[in-house]
């Protein structure tokens, strides 16, 4: 076998932040901007001025959910499809998918009012 037919071999895995795929880097400012960004829709019914019916949703924070989730798979895909471009240890890549994933429940829950909301 000669040197023209060996694979190449792969680079040495680091820890350096510029090594991270950026999808990761999106998705946690998307999840930070998610509690602060809102659109919300409320709606009440009340009987003889008591509140009988209460709806809460905040269609911003399930966008950013939603967001968080594509962005976690979308980091994972490009270190695994592009190891030598992103050379960061998969560890770390699947350390900041999970805090993608905790920022989307957390944002999920918060779309939906069970944590939350004025209801």
């Amino acid at each position: 076998m000669t040197t023209k037919d060996s694979p190449a071999l792969l680079p040495e895995p680091t820890t350096s932040l510029r090594d991270i795929p950026p999808a990761l880097y999106t998705g946690l400012a998307i999840g930070v901007l998610g509690f602060v960004v809102s659109l919300s829709s409320t709606t009440t019914s009340e009987v003889n001025g008591i509140q009988t019916a209460c709806s809460y949703q905040d269609y911003g924070a399930m966008i950013a959910a939603a967001l968080c989730l594509v962005c976690a798979v979308s980091g994972i895909v490009q270190r695994r499809k592009h190891p030598y471009q992103y050379p960061v240890q998969q560890w770390i890549v699947h350390a900041l998918a999970g805090v993608l994933a905790v920022l989307a429940v957390v944002h999920a829950l918060r779309g939906f009012a069970v944590i939350g909301g004025p209801c």
